[in-house]
């Protein structure tokens, strides 16, 4: 599959920060992203804050993530290897998957095109409330 560069894209996505309201107080809530919406990340400007959280995710343990492993399994991915093919069809059309712990939703590089899967935690998750966590770190591959 052929990625298009930014300036061959149609501009209607939205470019976002993960996290953007880390640390701070917020009043009770749903989920935030819009699988419907297509949003857009600089990966380079998140990696530093995402490879924390998931040093945090290690030391602590987060129950969400099983709604990831389980969406892998209900979809005979193997490996953690998902092709940008195949999360295209999911980008701003619907979420990976939906649970009362956490949405998975793609979204993609503004630099250069390639797709991420993003697990948004709901506030059900003690220490990650609302938290957005890159699970595909490096990108999906071609």
């Amino acid at each position: 599959m052929k990625r298009q560069n930014r300036k061959e894209r149609n501009k209607s996505y939205m470019l976002i920060n993960l996290n953007t309201d880390m640390g701070e107080f917020v009043k009770p809530h749903g989920y935030e992203l819009d699988p419907t919406k297509k949003y857009e990340i600089i990966h380079s400007h998140e990696i530093e804050s995402q490879i924390a959280i998931i040093q945090a995710v290690k030391r602590h343990g987060l129950p969400a993530l099983k709604d990831y492993s389980d969406w892998l399994v209900d979809n005979n991915i193997d490996s953690p290897e998902i092709s940008n093919e195949f999360v295209s069809q999911f980008y701003g059309e619907k979420a990976l998957w939906k649970t009362e712990l956490s949405q998975g939703i793609v979204m993609r590089d503004f630099i250069d095109g390639d797709y991420y899967i993003v697990m948004e935690c709901s506030r059900l998750n003690e220490g990650f409330k609302y938290t957005k966590i890159l699970l595909t770190l490096s990108g999906c591959y071609d």
